[in-house]
């Protein structure tokens, strides 16, 4: 069977979020079992007038705009998401993300793997079932 290398994102599994806001739709693209061991690329879609709460993590996030109007406020210091905007939140920081415009605002957010925790948790599966393979009696 050969490697699927392309698809839609719509396709992607949806990944329950509502911990972060309540109407928002997660799909890891890229991680753990899908080419990318050490960092995974989520795409969101936070509904009209939702957020997600401010918050703190040792790591960054690196986004990318891809539809609608959002802002991520870092510090206080307010970033615009318009379509076609990238912002870097650094580590370390209280950040909070907006959906500021009319209709859905998506993006994509890269962070490593142990930032998220449905990459976290394949990442330990595959390892698992790495060690299970070596060591079939352990």
């Amino acid at each position: 069977m050969r490697e699927r290398n392309w698809g839609k994102i719509e396709d992607i599994e949806v990944l329950d979020a509502s911990a972060l806001a309540p109407g928002i739709t997660k799909r890891n693209i890229f991680g753990t079992g899908a080419f990318w061991d050490d960092y995974v690329m989520r795409h969101f879609i936070l509904p009209e007038g939702d957020s997600i709460p401010v918050h703190s993590h040792e790591w960054d996030h690196l986004l990318v705009s891809l539809a609608g109007h959002g802002e991520v406020e870092v510090d206080g210091e307010h970033y615009d998401l318009e379509s076609g905007n990238w912002a870097r939140v650094p580590g370390g920081t209280r950040h909070i993300f907006r959906n500021i415009g009319r209709g859905d605002f998506a993006f994509l957010c890269i962070v490593p793997t142990h930032g998220d925790p449905h990459a976290k948790k394949m990442s330990m599966r595959e390892e698992r079932h790495r060690r299970k393979e070596l060591d079939p009696a352990g």
